[in-house]
């Protein structure tokens, strides 16, 4: 493969003389040219096909596993990120959600604890109203009496 990677880097020219060897070969210009361009490219080893050996085969599919390995491991790293990112979010909203549980609650109980006070004073003063209409009617009812007896 080095070989062919050289060959690549530096390309060979045929010098004039031979061109007019293989020229006087053949009466047709065209075929001359032809021959010409075959040697050319077996010189600059174009003609060939490079060899498959086990040792390349073995290390290119040895860099294809790699590859595989380094896209998996990114892809499940990237999945552990987006999972403790849910994680992190669904926490932030739990806390919200508290939060405001919390709020509605106090709120709740201040408006029970207000409502209960109004309850508490409206009996109160219904006590207070039936009381002193009792006492007013005791008060009366012994005028009365009092009155007739004299």
């Amino acid at each position: 493969m080095q070989g062919n990677i050289m060959a690549q880097e530096k390309e060979y020219i045929l010098n004039e003389s031979f061109k007019a060897l293989l020229e006087s070969i053949f009466s047709n210009p065209e075929q001359s040219q032809k021959l010409i361009k075959a040697f050319e490219e077996v010189v600059n080893d174009r003609a060939a096909t490079p060899r498959l050996d086990f040792e390349n085969l073995k290390n290119q599919a040895i860099e294809e596993i790699r590859q595989e390995l380094v896209s998996k491991d990114l892809f499940q790293s990237e999945i552990k990120r987006l999972e403790s990112l849910i994680y992190s979010e669904v926490a932030r909203l739990e806390g919200i959600i508290n939060t405001k549980i919390a709020e509605i609650k106090t709120e709740f109980s201040e408006q029970i604890s207000s409502a209960k006070q109004k309850v508490l004073y409206w009996l109160l003063g219904t006590a207070v109203a039936t009381t002193v209409t009792i006492l007013s009617s005791v008060w009366i009812m012994m005028n009365f009496i009092l009155e007739s007896l004299k």
